[in-house]
């Protein structure tokens, strides 16, 4: 099993209790995991908070003083205690670039490489579903810019040649996300969460055949009805990616019951190995 769509912020939890979490995630049969560490890629400390939903800032207990670090950095650490013995699970990280200014050189942040990169589009029409104030606020960027650094991140994925997990409310943002797509047609790209909407993500999939979406945090809607899930996924076989929101701040295990949820969903055994790892390895990979 794949779960493409999880977020680091460790933010000072004991990286120990981590490690049991995805040791239990290994031995239940993940052979991948997608992690999305979150650098500050030089804003202030105090703007760190900033950048994280304010349903994950009450979940994991999050204050100014858990995120005045960079998160890259536990990740790196991490990372090399993870790769210090043999594993059958393998940790893949995608740079969360949400903070970037557009301009700025990733390269510092990039290292030695990530699997891929990933942001998320927050404008004033987000905040109150998302609980947070508007993205630009943090490098200190006009609307304009705004947009402009977010189609720089399309681009950017696009000449790294590397998958781009972006997470956009297609009720909000469809047009602009259609038009950094058409920029870049050939990107990888997965617009996660059904992009808050199966009826505007069922229209993109239409038109766009590359383009992915995965389940994460749609486990309660699913368990409210998992006849219309079922539905969906088997109109998009190729195009739904197992995904849990786990945060590794808080606990990582949730990526197991998102695993056991699309098993009791009563997919054929081809769409349900398509779903579980399948489609994300073609995400990944191309």
């Amino acid at each position: 099993m794949i779960d493409i769509h999880t977020h680091w912020c460790l933010f000072g939890r004991d990286p120990v209790e981590v490690e049991a979490e995805l040791a239990y995630l290994e031995a239940g049969g993940f052979e991948k995991v997608a992690v999305f560490p979150l650098p500050g890629l030089g804003a202030a400390p105090e703007k760190v908070l900033d950048m994280v939903p304010g349903a994950y800032r009450e979940l994991a207990g999050l204050n100014a003083k858990r995120t005045v670090h960079d998160d890259l950095d536990s990740w790196r650490a991490f990372q090399q205690r993870w790769q210090a013995r043999p594993r059958s699970l393998e940790l893949l990280s995608f740079l969360d670039i949400r903070g970037w200014d557009g301009k700025a050189d990733l390269a510092p942040w990039w290292g030695a490489g990530h699997a891929g990169l990933k942001s998320i589009i927050i404008d004033e029409m987000d905040g109150p579903k998302m609980r947070m104030p508007p993205l630009r606020n943090v490098p200190g960027l006009s609307r304009g810019a705004y947009l402009k650094a977010h189609r720089a991140m399309f681009a950017a994925a696009a000449n790294l040649d590397v998958p781009f997990i972006y997470h956009a409310d297609l009720t909000l943002h469809s047009d602009f996300v259609e038009a950094c797509y058409q920029a870049h047609p050939r990107l990888r790209v997965n617009v996660p969460h059904f992009g808050f909407s199966r009826k505007c993500m069922a229209a993109m999939l239409d038109r766009y055949p590359a383009l992915m979406t995965d389940i994460s945090s749609l486990g309660p809607y699913m368990d409210k009805d998992p006849a219309a899930y079922r539905d969906f996924i088997n109109a998009y076989p190729d195009r739904i990616m197992l995904g849990s929101d786990a945060i590794a701040s808080y606990d990582m295990r949730p990526a197991m019951d998102y695993a056991q949820r699309v098993r009791a969903l009563g997919l054929t055994p081809s769409v349900e190995a398509g779903f579980l790892s399948e489609n994300a390895r073609r995400f990944l990979y191309g």
